[in-house]
Order: C-alpha cells, then structure tokens, then sequence
C-alpha cells in the first residue's frame, strides 16, 4: 500500500508565452533609443567639457569618477541601440531582462557617483577640505549639471524597457 501526500503530487504547468503586440515592440524600442540618445549625449558633453581660467584648464580627465561616466555611458549607448535595432529577436529573450538590470545598475552608478562629485563641485565640502569651486568654473559645472540631468533621463528609459523585458513575450507573427 502507498500513500501519496498532496505535496508529492506532479503539477504539469503550462505557460504560455503572450506574442509581443506591435505596440509593446514600438514601446521598447522608443525607450531604448531614447535611451541611446540620452546616454550618448551625455557621455559627449562631459568628454568635450572643458574651461580655462586664470591658466587652469580643467577637464573630465581630472577626474576619475568623469572618466567612468564618459565610459558608462557610452557602453550603455551602445547596449541600448544594439537592443534597440535587434528587439524583435530579443523579445522572447529570458536573459535579456538581467542584460537590462545590468546596465540600468551600471547607469544608476555611475550617475550617482558623478553626481555626489558634482556636488561637492557645487557646494564644497569644509570640513574635509574640499572647497565649492563651481563659483570659478560655472561654464564647466553647468555643462556637467547638464550631462548628469540627461543621464538620469537614460536611467529611467533603461529602466522601463527593463521592467517591460520582465515577462518575455514570444516574438510578434510575421506579416501577411
């Protein structure tokens, strides 16, 4: 005699894929290419900032955290339009949605981190030694203000059409 315990019974799920709708394809790759643009005008802005004052030129060279904005952004310009151009493949794709956390994590960081310079840029920091210097080099901060405000516009793209990669859909149907 054998027993079978509720919890030893097989359940035989079957999930099916919703087709993307043509709608939800147009979404993706409007959010991606706004994304694209966004971070690559970023990334251009910081790489061609630059001021010179009293003999000083200042650069994003000088700073490393700028340096991985510039190669962030870049990275993340090129994800989100290879993304963008091949989405109808990448649709049903499970690992496309971790791709996207990926670069929107890689995105938030280095925004945050070139914001917290920015800030101390902007407002100094006393205690520690770090002086407000953006009253001298107010071309340079702006530009920078300028770069980080289209970055977390990239931010929140990637983040959307990486919350509508969540659930793969199977590609749309071919047209007749």
């Amino acid at each position: 005699m054998t027993m079978e315990l509720e919890s030893q019974v097989v359940v035989v799920e079957t999930t099916t894929t919703r087709a993307a709708s043509a709608a939800h394809v147009r979404t993706t790759v409007a959010l991606r290419l706004l994304a694209f643009a966004a971070s690559l005008a970023a990334a251009v802005v910081i790489a061609t900032n630059r001021q010179d004052r009293w003999g000083i030129t200042v650069t994003f060279k000088m700073f490393a955290v700028w340096e991985a904005f510039v190669a962030i952004n870049f990275a993340c310009a090129a994800y989100a339009l290879l993304t963008a151009v091949f989405v109808k493949r990448l649709v049903s794709k499970h690992w496309l949605h971790h791709m996207d956390q990926f670069t929107v994590n890689l995105q938030a960081a280095s925004t945050a981190g070139a914001g917290a310079v920015g800030s101390v840029a902007m407002w100094g920091n006393e205690p520690s030694g770090w002086y407000a210097v953006c009253r001298l080099y107010r071309l340079y901060c702006d530009r920078g203000a300028i770069s980080l405000a289209l970055a977390f516009v990239a931010f929140v793209a990637l983040g959307v059409a990486s919350s509508l990669s969540r659930f793969p859909r199977a590609p749309p149907p071919a047209p007749r």
